[in-house]
């Protein structure tokens, strides 16, 4: 009996085993919306959201799946001069603003020779990692939103990693 409890402990581990492999191996999306200028992989298939603003216009692309939201989106500013430092910073803290986050770390990434900002933050619920870009007046924003009951580390780490700038 006990020799047949080990041999279906060892079937039921292996197939969780592989179930959990091919979960981690499901195929991801390509993101590269025309004249975007960038490409991201996401989870899921995503849509988009247009918002305009007086100042500016926001192309947000949202996937949640499971706990863990992702999300890819620019802005476009009217012609005006931008600081990088400065817009970088400002729109850190907005969003960390609107979302009630916490800073937690922030630090200054390059990519393809573009400056940018990586911060972590986060609300009583959520851990939160983003990354933004100023080119001349648009606005590259990544963030994920992962519950802190969970671990997503890794398909975190793939979406940012994922993230390249193209052409317009």
């Amino acid at each position: 009996m006990r020799k047949l409890s080990f041999c279906l402990f060892l079937v039921l581990t292996f197939l969780t085993s592989v179930h959990a492999q091919k979960t981690d191996l499901a195929p991801w999306f390509t993101l590269e919306p025309e004249g975007a200028g960038f490409t991201v992989l996401l989870p899921a298939a995503a849509t988009e959201r247009i918002d305009k603003k007086e100042s500016y216009t926001l192309h947000s692309f949202i996937v949640t799946v499971g706990r863990a939201t992702y999300v890819a989106s620019y802005s476009d500013y009217k012609p005006v001069k931008l600081d990088l430092k400065t817009a970088l910073i400002v729109n850190r803290d907005k969003f960390n603003k609107t979302l009630e986050a916490t800073l937690t770390s922030s630090r200054e990434i390059t990519l393809s020779g573009h400056t940018g900002l990586e911060f972590i933050s986060e609300t009583p619920a959520h851990n939160i990692k983003s990354q933004l870009f100023l080119i001349e007046n648009r606005m590259f924003h990544l963030a994920t939103l992962v519950y802190k009951d969970v671990d997503e580390t890794r398909n975190v780490d793939r979406f940012f990693q994922s993230f390249k700038f193209t052409p317009k």
